[in-house]
Parts: C-alpha cells; sequence; structure tokens
C-alpha cells in the first residue's frame, strides 16, 4: 500500500509574528480525518504539523524527504497558499517523483487556476476530501484514468488540466471513522489566549464538530465551496464516541465545538448537553461554542451552561442594519442586543466577532459597529477587516468590479495590508479604524473591572500587558 504524508506548513511566524503567543493552534481535523480513512482503507498515513511542532519550512522540508512518501497533501488556505506552492515547489526538487495533492476552500474555489498556475501540485481535491481521496490512490493502483476519480482536477501528461465531475456530498457523516489523533503530537495544540482567564488552561484541547456547513449566505464565507449549503449532522452516537476519546485518552481541558453555528439545532445540542452532564464532562472542562445571534433559546442556553459550556462566541459582523443586509447576513440589529442579553442571562461568558470595510462600509457604519461592541456586555471582541476570499460572493464581486487584489498572501487578517473595498475607506483608514476599534474597547475601564471580577485576576492582568507590549511593536511595524 502506499504513503501518505499529510503537512501542515508552518505559517504562525508569518502571520501573527509578536502575537502568536495569543492565537490558538487548532488541532487539524481536515487532515486528521484524511488520515484515518487513509488508514482505513489499508494505506500508511503520516501527519507532520509543523506549527505545532514549530519546525521551520526547511526543518518540515528535511521531515517530508526523510519520510520519502508516495504522496503528500495539505489543506489550502488563500492567505497561506503562496507559502505553501513555494514549500511544494522546493520538495519537487529534492523528491521528483512525490505527488502533490492539495485540498480545502482555496484550491476548491480555484482548481483549475491553481494547477495551471503551479506545476509543482499535481492533484486538486475538491469540496470534502474523504472518498475522494481513496478513490484517488485506488486508481492510481489500479491504473484507471483519473477521469473517472469523481471531485478532483489534475494535470494529464500533456499539460491539460481537467476537472473531474463533481463528487456527491458525504449525506452519512456517521460513517467517517474518528479522526486519527494517535499522528499528532498531541500536547503540542492548544485554545486563545483567554481561555486561561477562566480555567487557567489552554491545552490540551479538543476540536469537535457536530455537523459541517451552515445556512447562511453571507457574502463573505467561503465554506460553501466545499460544505455546500446547509448543514449536516453527525449522529449524535459517534460524537458521544469523540468526546469520551479525547478527555479519557487524550485527558483534554479545553473543547471547542467547531460549528458555525452550534445552536443551530437545539435537539442536538440538548443531546450533547445532556451526555457531557451525565458523563460528568461539565466540571472537567472549559467548553467554548460559535453561534449566529438568530439562533438563541434561553432555555438552551442554560442548559448548555449547566453543560460546562462557559464561551459563546457571535458572529456579530457590523453594528449597521443596511451593511448586515447588503452581506446577506440575515440578521437584524435586535436579534444582536437579544442574543448577548439571553447569553449574559444563562452565565455564559460572550465574545463577539465584529467586522470593518464590508461592501457599502463607510466611516459612519464603522463607528456604528465599534459603539454596539462597546454597548454590549461582553467579555471579548475582535475586529478583522473584511477580506473577499476566493470562492465566497464578495470576490466574485471584487472580479467583476475590477477591485484591485493582492498576491495571495495579502489575504491574510492580521500582518497583511487590508484590501479596501470600498472607494471612500482606503487602506489607511480601514487600518485606522481597526486600531480604534481595539483602543475604544480594551480600554474602557468598566470593562477591565469586570474581567477582573469575572475571571482570574492575575492572568487577565498578565495577558493585557503582554498583549499591549506585542500590539505596540506590531504598530510600529505597520503590521496592524
Amino acid at each position: 500500500m502506499q504513503k501518505f504524508l499529510l503537512v501542515v506548513i508552518p505559517t504562525m511566524e508569518n502571520a501573527y509574528h509578536r502575537l502568536k503567543d495569543f492565537v490558538a493552534i487548532p488541532v487539524p481535523i481536515g487532515i486528521t480525518t484524511i488520515a484515518a480513512v487513509l488508514e482505513q482503507s489499508g494505506h500508511r498515513a503520516g501527519i507532520i504539523d509543523g506549527d505545532a511542532e514549530d519546525l521551520t519550512s526547511e526543518e518540515l522540508l528535511d521531515r517530508v524527504v526523510r519520510e520519502n512518501p508516495d504522496y503528500v497533501g495539505s489543506t489550502s488556505m488563500t492567505a497561506t497558499m503562496d507559502l505553501t506552492v513555494d514549500f511544494y515547489a522546493r520538495l519537487k526538487k529534492r523528491l521528483p517523483r512525490v505527488k502533490v495533492v492539495l485540498g480545502g476552500p482555496h484550491v476548491s474555489a480555484l482548481p483549475t487556476r491553481t494547477l495551471q498556475d503551479h506545476p509543482q501540485i499535481d492533484v486538486v481535491v475538491r469540496r470534502e476530501g474523504e472518498e475522494t481521496i481513496v478513490d484517488l490512490l485506488a486508481a492510481a493502483e489500479q491504473g484507471r484514468d483519473l477521469r473517472t476519480v469523481r471531485g478532483i482536477a489534475f494535470r494529464t501528461e500533456t499539460g491539460e488540466v481537467v476537472s473531474t465531475e463533481d463528487r456527491p456530498l458525504i449525506e452519512d457523516l456517521g460513517k467517517l471513522p474518528l479522526p486519527a489523533y494517535h499522528l499528532l503530537r498531541y500536547d503540542r495544540y492548544r485554545s486563545y489566549g483567554w481561555n486561561s482567564w477562566t480555567s487557567g488552561c489552554r491545552e490540551p484541547i479538543g476540536v469537535v464538530f457536530t455537523g459541517r456547513g451552515c445556512f447562511g449566505k453571507c457574502n463573505f464565507c467561503a465554506a460553501r465551496v466545499v460544505f455546500g449549503a446547509g448543514i449536516r449532522f453527525f449522529p449524535i452516537e459517534r460524537i458521544k464516541q469523540e468526546l469520551d476519546l479525547l478527555v479519557n485518552q487524550y485527558k483534554i481541558r479545553v473543547l471547542y465545538f467547531q460549528d458555525d453555528t452550534f445552536t443551530a439545532n437545539r435537539k442536538m445540542v440538548n443531546d450533547v448537553c445532556d451526555y457531557l452532564i451525565e458523563k460528568g464532562y461539565q466540571s472537567r472542562l472549559d467548553i467554548m461554542v460559535s453561534s449566529r445571534t438568530d439562533t438563541v433559546h434561553l432555555p438552551t442556553l442554560q442548559r448548555m451552561r449547566q453543560a460546562g459550556i462557559r464561551w459563546i462566541c457571535f458572529g456579530v459582523e457590523s453594528g449597521n442594519q443596511a451593511v448586515l443586509d447588503r452581506m446577506h447576513k440575515n440578521t437584524t440589529l435586535d436579534d444582536i442586543r437579544n442574543a448577548f442579553r439571553l447569553a449574559n442571562q444563562a452565565g455564559l461568558s460572550v465574545a463577539g466577532n465584529y467586522m470593518i470595510g464590508a461592501l457599502g462600509e463607510t466611516w459612519e457604519t464603522a463607528m456604528d459597529t465599534i459603539n454596539l461592541a462597546c454597548e454590549m456586555k461582553q467579555d471579548y471582541a475582535s475586529f478583522a477587516i473584511t477580506i473577499p476570499l476566493p470562492g465566497s460572493e464578495l470576490y466574485e464581486h471584487c472580479l467583476q468590479k475590477g477591485t484591485p487584489l493582492p498576491s495571495w498572501t495579502g489575504f491574510g487578517n492580521v500582518n497583511s495590508p487590508p484590501i479596501p473595498l470600498n472607494e471612500n475607506l482606503g487602506g489607511e483608514q480601514l487600518r485606522e479604524l481597526r486600531r480604534l476599534a481595539t483602543n475604544r474597547f480594551f480600554k474602557r475601564p468598566g470593562f477591565f473591572l469586570r474581567l477582573l471580577w469575572r475571571y482570574r485576576a492575575w492572568a487577565v492582568i498578565t495577558d493585557f500587558a503582554r498583549a499591549y507590549l506585542a500590539l505596540r511593536q506590531e504598530m510600529k511595524a505597520n503590521r496592524y
């Protein structure tokens, strides 16, 4: 059987610089699930996570060469695409025969362009990869034409790029094996810095999905290019098995349900909460979820808190209704205020994710967002500048309008120059608004006193002091 090595190319230093200690190193669920189906089908699989193992690109390259795999692959994200193709160009010089396979949102959105621009990439796996990757390796072993493999794009011997028919989405997610956690150095993964405010722990962290996809239609989101429209849920028994494995074998202290909208399926939420309580996990874990503001229900939020869920992160995006409408968020300012009120009433810690620079944004509408963030009773907030990711409606809008777009490295959220989408807000104005939002929100005395009262005071003070110094250095380097 063939050997497939899955790698995470190190990007933390390039993306975050002095802020990297504050961000999470997430468990790479995508490639660990791919590794699991490869092992299930009899192939040899391995994982090297350059970020988690704190490797340089050269160190990772040496490791891959020593492994000498038949195939090597990665998940592609737009902001790291330039680093990814550079890594594989160097790898091909040392291992010319190795086949390079990329999956993920970026190449799912731009499969043909990826292969045309980058001869070092041999195959693109579009959308979900578990069934496709097994079929791809079977076709190679059997000598089948790759045109028979649904859901890929590849380059023929003559240089022609061929894109095969779409593979249907996996309807029965329960048939997927549990992720191949045993292939990871599991102790190297961690949550966000602010998780330490509550429990004092950032690791070990477990990441679990109760489903795939989202029912939202936000114009800035590219999730549909991989998972399609709507949500497909894992069976509750599989979720229970994964929770047991993570708690009992990997001894996790922090758990993140990484669904875009954890509260979308109220029955699923209640079933998960019942199991957490039944097993006593609510007293052993610091749990975080993400959600939309139009899916909250007080009794469900209260049950979540009883089950050990501490943090809920809402995708607010904007404090201006016209901007929300234009991004097709399908939420209202009343939804937002109600969600924060109910989450606080349930005893949850609340975080809000906000966005500056969406289509139709002006200085005044951005100030509406900043004012709303400061109005809401919440324990953390993040302020991002809108990015038109390939696969999103926003990216297509930019192409149609001729909006200047940078190289892929310029699609990052922290250390990349902003991409202006509106004529009245240039890059420097967007940066100024993000700085203003950060300063206005985090420098409020009442907010800081709230954190000291609710959380471990020394952890909060230490975190704020370190973050302040790091942000000053990033601003001095003109990266934030």
